[in-house]
Formats: C-alpha cells, structure tokens, sequence
C-alpha cells in the first residue's frame, strides 16, 4: 500500500501543481503535453491521486478477518 500512497502523492501534486503553474503561465515539463486542455486536465489528474489516496487510507482501516477460536486438546 505504501506504493499506491506514493503514487497518489505524486498524483497530486503534478495534478493541482499544473493548475497553479498554468495560472502562472509556467508548466511541468512531464505533462506538457497536456497544456492546451489545462486546468481542467491538471485537476483531473489531481482528483484521481485523491480517489487513490482515499482507497489506500480505506483498505488500510479494513479490520483483520476474525480467526476461529483453537479448541482445547485433551
């Protein structure tokens, strides 16, 4: 899960990063390619290091299975 975090993390700050940048009329070389549909396209890219932020925290909260009980040898 520590991956996907990360991922997430990076997500992010390129998304929401190449929304402030474009209003500054600078951009991430990484997603350059993707300037004639900023903003919209920087804080789609944003949002979805949210969506994976969000499930990691959710699956890292799933209680553990419960274990059946060992019965006693006699």
């Amino acid at each position: 899960m520590e991956i996907l975090r990360r991922i997430a993390v990076f997500l992010m700050f390129i998304g929401f990063g190449s929304v402030i940048l474009y209003f500054m009329e600078y951009s991430f070389r990484i997603i350059s390619w993707l300037d004639e549909y900023q903003p919209f396209a920087g804080g789609a890219i944003g949002a979805l290091g949210v969506v994976l932020m969000v499930i990691t925290v959710v699956a890292a909260k799933k209680p553990a299975p419960a274990q059946m009980p060992v019965p006693p040898q006699a």
